[in-house]
């Protein structure tokens, strides 16, 4: 059975599948009690942002999830206001189909939010399992999701995320939306994202959304158009080769007809779910209690049919086999559905500035530019990241300005500061070895946290010599894994030593990371620190490929030519 959903569906938020990891110790350490009140019995999940605990409310004796801030973010005030705003918007919202919010506080340096617990399964994991589900179940969660969105909308929220994996399944039948956490007041100007920021995840992301125009409660349809299209055909309305190009193939394109994919889909609920997916708002229903009418006419689901598909997720099950990927705009192979794709995710999915890559006339062009605009046939859109003066400029100010470029990898090694004999050292070379079908894999470990041995483990590339990094591409062969990206200048012999320049979340095959501001490091380290993905009946992580792009800084020795070096000092592929 799938385990219990944390109340707060954050994309990479969450345990492994199965019974929850029991922790003897909290890890990071905690106060077991936060506020006098909460007593922390179990870590169900945790991202970039947060862990989300099973806890005890000592004073309402009953079950709660507590959501607590990591510490370096705690610390900072932009994302302590950030967390604050969650609550206020969550506060608002009391309604049976979304998660509700008890508490907020501080117990010294620690912030936490208090939730509602759901014991259950996010629709991201039941459609991972079941691959498709019926229709009348399908439009029933579809329908209360729309209800959930519209009282939102009537209160002037926006939750701007709505995706399968904020969509938590209870095994009472309970349907609820998670993680308003970025939700916006439509009336409220102020915001902690600034120009040439989008919040959102790819896969689901409107078309205003990609374009920073202002949003309404039509983007939260599109996005509930796109979990309904998937949750019906078992693959995602479009599919490109990054989670940007993912995102612009809905500027210029409409999906497949649902019936193209699977023929018992009624007409009716094809021509629903298209209108809902309409590039243009206004070509969509007029709110989303529109929607929640049309979707209700198709909803023969009762709660006990829903509760079933939290027990069976995880159990074996013949389903419907998913249809070709071929056959969508931009192609791909069959399979079980990718983990969500979202727009670069650094210390926090909320404060991510958009990947600065180029969209001119509607294709893309090359991950190596720092700068740019993206412009479609409809207009020129806003910029989408700074412009950036290479440090060799500030040091001749007549220096034409430096392009950015695949860097040569000098050497790779694994990084383990918490194991005692090394990870698979004879392999690490495959990560810069640039063969696709190579790859460094981590142990096995008994549960998808390094079984409770450790915090992380990854490896590290040496560049040669101090670069301005601009970009990072990381292709792992077991995606929903996280991550870090660090950096340093020289090997640091702990993780907490390497600077932290962005945090991935249940990762995709390949994710490309940039930064507004180049990285000035020679050493880039993936420290992969949970998620890892079921091999053979245990745990690990694996990855083919890392490229890092950026320019050389002025007077810095070029890179060796050797391709890697492991920690054995000897080579190996």
């Amino acid at each position: 059975m799938t385990q219990p959903s944390p109340a707060g569906g954050h994309d990479g938020e969450r345990g492994p599948r199965g019974t929850p990891e029991r922790l003897a110790e909290p890890a990071p350490p905690v106060p077991r009690m936060l506020g006098n009140r909460y007593l922390l019995e179990e870590r169900i999940a945790s991202g970039g942002m947060a862990s989300v605990w099973r806890a005890h409310d000592e004073v309402l004796a009953r079950t709660v999830a507590v959501k607590l801030l990591h510490d370096h973010l705690a610390a900072d005030e932009a994302f302590r206001e950030r967390f604050r705003r969650e609550a206020i918007a969550a506060a608002k919202l009391t309604h049976p189909n979304v998660v509700g919010l008890y508490d907020t506080g501080t117990d010294g340096d620690r912030v936490y939010l208090v939730m509602e617990f759901v014991d259950g399964a996010t629709l991201r994991d039941v459609i991972a399992d079941l691959g498709t589900l019926e229709i009348g179940q399908a439009a029933a969660i579809g329908e209360k999701v729309a209800r959930a969105l519209d009282y939102a909308h009537e209160r002037r929220l926006v939750h701007r995320d709505v995706k399968p994996a904020n969509i938590l399944l209870g095994g009472d039948g309970a349907v609820k939306v998670a993680d308003f956490g970025i939700a916006k007041a439509e009336e409220d100007g102020a915001d902690l994202t600034r120009t040439g920021m989008v919040l959102g995840t790819a896969a689901y992301v409107a078309p205003e959304q990609i374009r920073a125009q202002p949003l309404t409660g039509k983007a939260d349809q599109y996005g509930l158009g796109c979990v309904l299209y998937e949750a019906l055909t078992g693959r995602r309305p479009f599919k490109g080769d990054s989670p940007v190009a993912t995102a612009a193939l809905r500027l210029d394109h409409d999906p497949l007809p649902l019936r193209s994919l699977r023929a018992d889909v009624p007409r009716g609920l094809d021509q629903i779910v298209l209108r809902a997916l309409a590039r243009d708002p206004e070509d969509r229903f007029p709110s989303s209690g529109h929607l929640a009418d049309a979707l209700a006419a198709f909803a023969d689901a009762d709660p006990g049919e829903t509760a079933a598909l939290v027990g069976a997720a995880g159990a074996p099950t013949t389903v419907m086999r998913r249809p070709d990927d071929d056959a969508s705009p931009g192609g791909g192979t069959p399979g079980p559905p990718p983990p969500d794709e979202s727009f670069l995710r650094s210390e926090g999915r909320w404060l991510a500035p958009v990947l600065a890559l180029l969209l001119l006339a509607g294709a893309l062009v090359g991950v190596g530019l720092a700068t740019g605009v993206l412009e479609s046939g409809e207009g020129l859109l806003p910029r989408f990241a700074q412009d950036v003066t290479p440090a060799s400029e500030e040091d001749d100010p007549t220096a034409a300005p430096a392009t950015a470029a695949p860097l040569q990898a000098a050497g790779a090694s694994t990084f383990d500061p918490e194991g005692g004999d090394g990870e698979n050292d004879d392999q690490v070379g495959a990560v810069i070895d640039g063969d696709p079908g190579t790859q460094w894999r981590t142990e096995l470990y008994n549960t998808a946290a390094f079984g409770n041995l450790k915090d992380g483990v990854g490896f590290y590339v040496d560049l040669g010599a101090v670069r301005d990094i601009t970009a990072a591409e990381v292709t792992t062969t077991t995606p929903g894994i996280d991550y870090d990206l660090r950096v340093a200048d020289a090997p640091a012999a702990a993780a907490a030593d390497w600077r932290v320049v962005a945090t991935v979340e249940a990762a995709g095959e390949q994710v490309t990371t940039t930064f507004d501001t180049p990285v000035r490091a020679r050493y880039l380290l993936v420290w992969v620190t949970g998620d890892l993905q079921p091999t053979d009946g245990r745990y690990r992580a694996a990855f083919s490929g890392v490229t890092a792009l950026g320019t050389q800084v002025a007077n810095a020795p070029p890179a060796s030519s050797r391709r890697f070096l492991s920690d054995s000092g000897t080579a190996g592929g």
